[in-house]
């Protein structure tokens, strides 16, 4: 028989799936269970403004024709929020394909990308894919490795991922930590801040500041996480003209969908309820870390939508026992901390019958 792996390119032979957290109705399936609660993707339990809903309801009666490729309307909304041209938007189906798309327009076969670990995984996959080489720095104490990173600047750094805040530890990086860093950085090196989860910080510093400074800079940001739309992917970036330019040269045509814009119109302009998931995720998440740091487990300080906590001894069976009373929760295995558990922040519900199956368990 022919082997014909050979056609395939040696960078991606050897990639790693991506996994994500098991879905509902499987955990449903497998296990024969009624109720089920998922704690493991960061998605935001209330969900998105009404105001999104009614919109792409009402989307869906063009959806037999394609989507507004300029995402016009959204485009407009962005521009007068951020006071910038409309030549600095460009968006994603997620804010993930923003970052292969990065990739495949600035990274070069042998340059150096560095990037914190554990931080999202993505990072890692699409360096490799171009050929670029990933250099992975352990976080610091849980925060963001900025020194580390700055040890290990060479000619050959191509481009920095900062995720700020973090993902999986949650942790932020201040203002003057941030600072500090980028003053320290050779202004040749592309500075990509993933802001996926900034509107839930309490500072929210945003690597927009040194765009203005006329550093060569990417600022994602997605509708996912705090504007609750995980479930039609719009992402977008911010930088300069030219990059831009770049990315939309690599970017599929009518990669955003017509009923994701729309929600993500109604979901921008809603920012009274923004603020109400903001508050509702902030009082939940004090409330579960205080919780579970009552039962002895240690809490790295999160400012996201979820928190990395600790349970030493327990490893990833913890995840598979919570799974079998009903509790999707992300283990830390992939992350590569076998004791840890990353927890999505649940509704009060959600976060009750989890604790109350932690107790149980511990």
């Amino acid at each position: 028989m022919v082997d014909f792996k050979g056609l395939i390119r040696e960078e991606v032979r050897d990639l790693a799936y991506y996994v994500p957290g098991k879905p509902i109705e499987e955990v449903k399936r497998e296990l024969g269970l009624n109720e089920v609660i998922k704690l493991a993707s960061n998605e935001n339990p209330w969900g998105p403004s009404p105001r999104a809903i009614e919109a792409m309801q009402e989307a869906l009666a063009d959806i037999g024709r394609y989507p507004d490729g300029s995402a016009y309307l959204l485009k407009a909304a962005l521009v007068e929020h951020f006071q910038l041209s409309s030549e600095h938007f460009m968006f994603g189906n997620g804010s993930d394909e923003i970052v292969q798309l990065i990739a495949n327009a600035f990274f070069r076969p042998g340059d150096e990308i560095l990037m914190g670990m554990p931080s999202f995984p993505r990072y890692e996959t699409v360096t490799r894919i171009m050929g670029a080489i990933p250099v992975e720095i352990p976080l610091e104490d849980g925060y963001y490795p900025l020194e580390g990173m700055l040890a290990k600047l060479s000619e050959k750094t191509r481009a920095i991922f900062i995720c700020n805040p973090n993902n999986p530890s949650g942790t932020v990086r201040t203002s003057a930590d941030l600072r500090e860093f980028v003053a320290k950085v050779p202004k040749k090196v592309l500075l990509i801040f993933d802001e996926a989860y900034l509107e839930f910080t309490h500072e929210k510093f945003s690597g927009l500041e040194f765009l203005a400074e006329g550093r060569p800079v990417i600022v994602l940001k997605t509708f996912s996480k705090a504007y609750g739309l995980a479930g039609v992917r719009v992402g977008y970036a911010i930088s300069r003209p030219e990059f831009v330019d770049a990315l939309n040269r690599v970017r599929p045509p009518f990669n955003v969908n017509s009923v994701a814009m729309a929600g993500a119109v109604a979901a921008f302009a809603d920012q009274v309820y923004l603020s109400e998931v903001i508050d509702k995720n902030r009082q939940e998440r004090e409330a579960l870390t205080a919780n579970l740091e009552a039962l002895g487990t240690k809490v790295l300080p999160s400012e996201t939508n979820f928190i990395l906590a600790f349970f030493p001894g327990k490893g990833p069976e913890l995840a598979q026992e919570l799974l079998r009373r009903g509790v999707i929760v992300r283990s830390g295995v992939a992350f590569g901390y076998p004791d840890a558990q990353r927890i999505t922040v649940g509704n009060h519900d959600e976060n009750a019958k989890l604790l109350m199956a932690l107790k149980e368990l511990l």
